[in-house]
């Protein structure tokens, strides 16, 4: 791979994207750009269309002559079987278009933004937080905030210099991630 890698994003939403920048910057500064007419052809808005439009978006991948693909997806259950079961059929789907990492949070990604704000207010907390249903974490986050822009400006602001290490000793869907991470940059 080159010293810059380009990549593209293809999930869910505003908010993995935003994780993903933040995060990829984080460990590996100025390394990673992201190919934004790659993100806005093959645009998606929800899971349906992320399981549905794959495919397609591997496709572009080759087309873009992208380095990577990142793909997001919240997995909308604690159940660790489905997990797993999800993780495989995601792998297999993308199986001969190398390099592709997957961005798979348990339930939603705003549990892995609870486990930051948890290490922000309080640090000695342990408890998991996964298993705690997706609105409990969307409410932990955002409150009362119903504007897009607002939402994101908050996850912006948990995302500053947030601790790597410590939220893949916390969130095994996470900890997925970042090794699949650590691999392709050869950490």
């Amino acid at each position: 791979m080159s010293q810059l890698i380009t990549y593209g994003f293809f999930g869910e939403d505003i908010a993995q994207r935003t994780f993903l920048a933040y995060y990829l910057e984080q460990i590996q500064p100025s390394t990673f750009l992201e190919n934004e007419e790659f993100r806005w052809r093959v645009k998606v808005q929800n899971r349906d269309q992320v399981d549905a439009r794959l495919p397609e978006a591997l496709l572009q991948k080759a087309k873009f002559g992208l380095d990577v693909l990142f793909v997001g997806r919240d997995i909308d259950t604690a159940h660790h079987p489905t997990i797993l079961d999800r993780r495989e059929q995601f792998a297999s789907i993308c199986q001969n278009h190398h390099p592709v990492v997957l961005m798979l949070p348990v339930q939603c990604i705003e549990h892995w933004f609870w486990y930051i704000k948890r290490k922000h207010e309080e640090p000695g907390k342990r408890s998991l937080l996964e298993p705690l249903l997706r609105n409990d974490a969307k409410q932990a986050i955002y409150g009362d905030i119903k504007s897009g822009e607002k939402r994101i400006e908050k996850i912006k602001e948990l995302l500053t210099d947030f601790d790597v290490d410590w939220l893949e000793q916390r969130s095994e869907s996470f900890r997925h991630f970042h090794h699949q991470v650590k691999a392709l940059i050869g950490q």
